[in-house]
């Protein structure tokens, strides 16, 4: 009997299409169909255990398409951010709900602070960029929650639909591909990383979620709750699918 080497758990693989060479990760799984993500590392492929090359090269290929479109507005949306550690290495500004906020270093043990009337962030001096990245994520992320809420809150009073939406509580998330999400517990979680995106783009991530909370579903009685709480919320859902949620935009 011949046997046979399992296939990789996960390698990198390339391509021939139409429009070029393409790159992907190949992860192999006990999944029954094939997915495609395009994630922080650019095109990522799911496959069956049992799947072999040639049909996969063939499923790629008949996705061809949809894979360039995507790659492309990955590459976009690559070169529109920045990694929050990269601003502070090189004294940027950080962007606070879209505006620059510039970098003040206190004395040793000194109290970080955040202030808003003179767009400015005062950071202790710090021993090294490690110490000096947790101490500022920390204050972003107290001001992300403090934000957040009250946006929400406003959401929740001012709007007709606010009156079919159930109570709510607002923790924050750090995941490195989406924006937001909701569970049966009522419990709104969002990306503590907006708190660098102008009101609007936080605002309507806002809005989403907590149409979620009347409609678990994006069909067009989802879509309607958005717009009674946000009528212009088209603008802000077609901005942030350029984004990354793991990055900074760059002002």
């Amino acid at each position: 009997m011949r046997l046979t080497a399992a296939p990789s758990p996960t390698e990198v693989r390339s391509i021939e299409l139409p429009w070029g060479l393409c790159s992907y990760i190949l992860k192999r799984s006990k999944r029954k169909s094939v997915g495609f993500l395009i994630g922080d590392h650019g095109l990522q492929i799911s496959a069956p255990l049992r799947l072999s090359i040639t049909e996969l090269q063939s499923i790629i290929a008949s996705k061809s398409t949809w894979i360039e479109k995507r790659l492309r507005q990955w590459e976009t949306r690559s070169k529109q951010t920045i990694s929050l550690s990269s601003l502070l290495d090189e004294s940027k500004p950080i962007p606070i709900r879209g505006e620059p906020y510039q970098i003040e270093t206190l004395p040793a043990r000194s109290k970080p602070m955040l202030n808003p009337w003179t767009k400015s962030i005062a950071l202790p001096a710090c021993e090294n960029s490690v110490q000096r990245d947790k101490a500022i994520e920390k204050l972003l992320k107290s001001h992300a929650k403090e934000v957040f809420t009250h946006m929400a809150t406003k959401l929740f009073e001012r709007q007709a639909a606010a009156q079919r939406l159930p109570h709510f509580s607002i923790h924050l998330s750090s995941p490195s591909s989406r924006w937001g999400s909701c569970n049966s517990k009522r419990e709104v979680r969002l990306n503590w990383r907006l708190v660098h995106y102008p009101p609007q783009l936080i605002e309507y991530v806002i809005a989403h979620e907590l149409a979620h909370l009347v409609e678990m579903n994006h069909s067009a009685r989802f879509w309607a709750v958005v717009e009674s709480l946000m009528p212009d919320y088209q603008t802000p859902h077609k901005a942030l699918s350029r984004m990354n949620p793991a990055e900074v935009p760059v002002l």
